[in-house]
């Protein structure tokens, strides 16, 4: 997972309340090159403000009580749904019901596609509405055939968001 959010540009930092040698293994393990341990619940906090206001988007991934803050905190909060705590889940945007951290970087990939789906209809609909209004005033559409181009282009963007479904990416 943290080779595949590499290849996508986004860096990984592992905050844990656990001591400095034991979250250098697990780092080491994962690829993880930032390590921030021995954290309290507001030091993680603390953490991510760092990291939001250098500019960067963060998405949190926690599962235990001492997360909930930093998963509010976070630009996306992901709780790892079946062996979490009840509080995380509640906190968190997201909740990974099979606990299977390997899905984040289709996660990223599907939230940056629905956000250029959500980009694209917006465009799609404002230049259909403005060519529609501008024909009427022309007076080449008449009120009736003014509604079917706006609902022909509600139809449009609806048929985008349907590319969304099923999306495989790998």
């Amino acid at each position: 997972m943290v080779s595949k959010l590499s290849s996508m540009n986004t860096d990984t930092v592992l905050l844990t309340g656990d001591n400095k040698k034991t979250a250098a293994y697990f780092a080491s393990q994962a690829g993880i090159k930032n390590v921030k341990a021995d954290l309290l619940p507001e030091e993680k906090v603390q953490n991510i403000s760092a990291i939001q206001e250098q500019g960067n988007r963060v998405c949190m991934i926690g599962d235990g009580v001492n997360d909930a803050p930093a998963l509010k905190a976070a630009d996306v909060g992901v709780a790892m749904g079946s062996m979490g705590s009840d509080i995380a889940v509640e906190a968190a945007d997201i909740a990974l019901m099979s606990d299977d951290i390997s899905k984040i970087p289709y996660l990223k990939r599907l939230s940056n596609a629905t956000v250029l789906t959500i980009k694209l209809s917006i465009i799609l609909s404002m230049c259909i509405n403005f060519i529609a209004v501008t024909c009427s005033v022309l007076g080449a559409l008449n009120p009736t055939t003014g509604a079917l181009v706006h609902n022909a282009g509600s139809c449009f963007v609806a048929l985008i968001a349907a590319l969304l479904y099923d999306r495989k990416f790998e």
